[in-house]
């Protein structure tokens, strides 16, 4: 298995991103010999504001990025300090997606890491968000830190379809928490079943089909762990008839994993821009952390 050298984390400075950014230096110890970019941007609309508002704007411009350089440098240090891991601090100006996106690609990221503001990440807070923009455009894993981080990752749910982007999901949990308890999931349904009722077909025959449907998702789960070989983590399958997005939550709910894990998107690639819409929903209903990996990302790291 391929080893991962690289992460970034994006950071505003803000107590927000401090989960990120203690979360990214965790993993980047609990990885090994992986190095640590702390991204931070400076908005060209902020500077250009200030050449409009201050004289002379090119002093308060240069103050600016100085103490950004100042918080940043600082706050490396102090994460290189405590986790015992190379740092490398970062600033950018532009725009804060498009920065982090062409600079995890500079440095062929692994992984990038995104805070989320609270722990709920209310939707109007994702929809348009920095976090959002960055998942849309970039084909690399983002992982978007929700939670305090208090320990490595113990109980991790990874929803599957059976698609590419499904296995490397998987590959990429167990890359991460090698030791954790994962629950594979998969939420099946019938095809064509609102047909089959409206057309007359009887309970005992739409029940009979449920059941031939879930043997064969059954069989499909096992084909899809036997590929995966043996692993150091147990790993706890479930296939469950239901609409994908609520089968999920439902089981986050009871579950309570620290962390989701799922591709970006699975047989429906071209669905909602990019952003398949039950991983974009998981994102808003999940209370935990959430790691997104697209069909490309494992041959970054």
């Amino acid at each position: 298995m391929l080893t991962m050298k690289r992460i970034a984390v994006g950071t505003d400075l803000s107590w927000y991103a401090s989960r990120a950014e203690t979360r990214a230096a965790m993993l980047a110890d609990e990885l090994g010999s992986v190095e640590l970019d702390v991204v931070h941007v400076i908005g060209s609309l902020v500077l250009e504001s200030l050449r409009l508002l201050t004289q002379p704007p090119a002093q308060t411009e240069r103050r600016l990025i100085d103490s950004a350089k100042e918080q940043i440098a600082k706050l490396s240090h102090e994460l290189a300090e405590k986790h015992h891991i190379p740092v490398t601090p970062v600033i950018e100006v532009g725009r804060a997606h498009s920065e982090i996106v062409r600079h995890a690609e500079a440095i062929d990221a692994g992984l990038v890491v995104l805070g989320a503001h609270g722990g709920s990440f209310v939707r109007e807070l994702f929809l348009g968000s920095t976090a959002e923009k960055v998942l849309r455009k970039l084909s690399r894993p983002v992982l978007i830190v929700k939670r305090e981080p208090q320990a490595p990752y113990q109980r991790i749910l990874v929803p599957i379809d059976f698609s590419e982007p499904s296995r490397q999901a998987m590959e990429l949990a167990l890359r991460i928490a090698p030791r954790a308890h994962i629950t594979v999931l998969h939420a099946f349904e019938v095809p064509y079943e609102a047909k089959l009722r409206f057309s007359g077909a009887s309970d005992e025959t739409i029940q009979a089909y449920r059941a031939e449907v879930q043997a064969q998702a059954d069989q499909a789960m096992q084909q899809f762990i036997s590929t995966l070989g043996a692993t150091a983590s147990p790993l706890f399958c479930i296939v469950e008839f239901g609409p994908a997005s609520a089968v999920i939550r439902g089981k986050a709910e009871v579950l309570e994993p620290d962390l989701i894990v799922m591709g970006k998107h699975g047989q429906s690639g071209w669905e909602d821009m990019l952003l398949g819409s039950v991983t974009k929903q998981v994102i808003l209903d999940a209370s935990c952390d959430v790691l997104v990996v697209s069909e490309d990302d494992l041959k970054a790291v």
